[in-house]
């Protein structure tokens, strides 16, 4: 006795959900991506030939500073008083706490000697400058 379990239909599979899966997983990256650079404001960083590129930037603090001298703690503009205070409040939950500071090329060294300064009366000593590698 032979068993046929198709008699000869021909099997169509339907490729729709696997083609909309794969837009939707499409437009999630690009999604994804256009958002990881929205937490940063535009900078033209200076270059140096001994930068090194920090491999772990996890617990700290990023200061952005651009060329109409305005600081932002991630993407969101803070005077000097609000970004002393969020320093202070970083520095009492971990007193190994880091600033990173990128700081547009053609921003006045006075204002970068303002930010080192505060960051410097409220205890925030260890400071780390980005810059583009050469």
């Amino acid at each position: 006795m032979k068993l046929n379990l198709v008699d000869d239909q021909d099997v169509d599979i339907d490729l729709s959900p696997m083609i909309d899966m794969v837009f939707l997983l499409l437009i999630f990256f690009i999604v994804a991506a256009a958002m990881v650079d929205m937490d940063k404001p535009e900078l033209n960083l200076p270059a140096a030939s001994s930068s090194k590129v920090p491999e772990d930037v996890t617990g700290r603090l990023v200061v952005s500073v651009d060329t109409a001298e305005q600081l932002y703690i991630g993407a969101i503009a803070v005077t000097e008083e609000e970004l002393r205070g969020r320093l202070t409040a970083e520095l009492k939950a971990n007193p190994d706490f880091r600033v990173f500071i990128r700081s547009d090329e053609d921003v006045p060294f006075r204002v970068n000697k303002s930010l080192m300064r505060l960051c410097g009366d409220v205890g925030a000593m260890n400071l780390i400058y980005a810059t583009f590698e050469e």
